[in-house]
């Protein structure tokens, strides 16, 4: 019987990672080739203007995912579709709140003209209501289709965008770009909303709509787990802020450049890992003791700690068979890399320890470690970025994710230990 189930549920999680992994791809060969097929200070531009459109698409959210899907397991399908029908609506509302401080910070980091900002507008809403499809899709498998229409989309932007860059160069400039990024936006929605009415079967709302309960009270009960994915993005992606309010625009498209290599591996990390281990060790937490949860998560990330190194080993071989010239035409320094990898290995040996505690319904204990390791990485940041340039930020990363590490396990190590009851396996 426990097979029967099991089957299924195997299947559908290779499914969603596959589809997903394919999305990134898709994602990561327009990001890359903008990012080195654009001049360096548009580079910047860019790459400024990816960050922002990341923070705020998850700020747009507000996490509202998670208790979407807390409220809705067990449930006909019914209430999901209705949770999401609601959750439109304070998508809604985050919009109009949040999107002219999103323009504002468009202008201030990147200085881009007046028509890239409006285009920029359409692509942080449209790739916010794009994140939906694969975090809905975890929670019901009846959204994974949407999922698809997003890689579809990411995969047509980064054909077209490689296309330009390689056969028009000259009309590859930010415009182009972002003009397409808004187009792919437009299309997605579109598609994302026929394939949603295919699939709605919402249950009829029984109250009239109260400003007070359906948005107000819809912030009030994601407020935690936002706080926590909004300082852990901050810690991840400050620097990139950082580098583009102190330093040039063509010293952060060089930044980027680099930044981007790093922020590939965590997203391949977290999906080809964390988000995969994490319902494990959500259901472990139930019965085994902190001592098993740590032996599962440590040999996880032992797993993960191989890909750094064969990332590094693939640069350096790119690097040594055309004699330098790959690393010189775009700016790539082999040591700032190897710097910002064992950032990225720390990071992650942070991130295990705070899912055992999440699991425990203990987030805000991550939650203050995260604050914690971001005032004093912040500032570190600030300070050395502006003593020692690209070198001084990504130092300032290294530390920060080993404060966050070493705040967490401390925590971790701390708690009482839960003994599995007789007979748990």
């Amino acid at each position: 019987m426990s097979g029967a189930v099991t089957l299924p549920r195997l299947h559908r999680d290779f499914y969603l990672v596959v589809v997903k992994l394919m999305d990134v791809a898709a994602r990561a060969g327009f990001v890359i080739t903008a990012t080195y097929g654009l001049r360096v200070d548009q580079a910047g531009q860019f790459g400024l203007i990816a960050t922002l459109v990341g923070l705020f698409a998850f700020a747009f959210n507000f996490e509202r995912h998670i208790d979407i899907q807390r409220r809705s397991a067990g449930e006909p399908h019914a209430v999901m579709d209705r949770m999401v029908v609601q959750a439109l609506k304070f998508f809604a509302f985050n919009w109009a709140l949040m999107v002219p401080l999103f323009i504002v910070a468009v202008a201030l980091w990147t200085h881009a003209p007046w028509p890239v900002l409006l285009l920029a507008t359409v692509v942080v809403v449209g790739e916010h209501l794009s994140n939906q499809a694969y975090q809905y899709a975890l929670i019901d498998t009846r959204y994974a289709p949407l999922l698809v229409i997003v890689a579809l989309k990411n995969a047509a932007l980064a054909a077209l965008a490689l296309g330009v860059a390689l056969f028009m160069r000259d009309a590859f400039d930010l415009s182009f770009v972002i003009t397409a990024w808004a187009i792919g936006a437009v299309a997605c929605t579109l598609m994302l909303a026929a394939g949603f009415l295919r699939i709605r079967n919402a249950a009829p709302k029984t109250t009239a709509f109260n400003l007070k309960t359906d948005i107000l009270g819809q912030h009030r009960a994601s407020m935690t787990h936002f706080l926590i994915g909004l300082i852990a993005i901050l810690v991840l992606q400050f620097d990139r802020l950082a580098v583009g309010g102190l330093l040039s625009l063509e010293q952060t498209g060089v930044y980027f450049r680099h930044a981007l290599l790093i922020s590939l591996a965590y997203q391949l990390f977290s999906i080809a890992s964390f988000n995969r281990i994490t319902p494990t060790v959500f259901a472990a937490a139930k019965t085994e003791s902190n001592r098993t949860l740590i032996r599962i998560v440590l040999k996880e990330y032992a797993r993960t700690l191989v890909g750094a190194p064969l990332l590094f080993a693939g640069l350096w071989a790119a690097d040594r068979l055309t004699g330098g010239a790959w690393t010189a035409r775009f700016h790539i320094e082999l040591g700032l890399v190897a710097v910002m990898l064992l950032g990225f290995m720390l990071r992650g040996a942070a991130d295990f320890p705070a899912m055992i505690m999440n699991a425990k319904h203990l987030e805000k204990l991550v939650l203050h470690r995260q604050a914690i390791a971001f005032a004093i990485g912040g500032a570190l940041l600030v300070g050395l970025t502006h003593l020692w340039g690209l070198w001084g930020a990504a130092a300032a990363m290294v530390a920060t994710s080993a404060l966050y590490a070493t705040l967490n396990w401390i925590a971790l190590r701390r708690l009482p230990d839960l003994q599995a009851p007789a007979g748990a396996a």
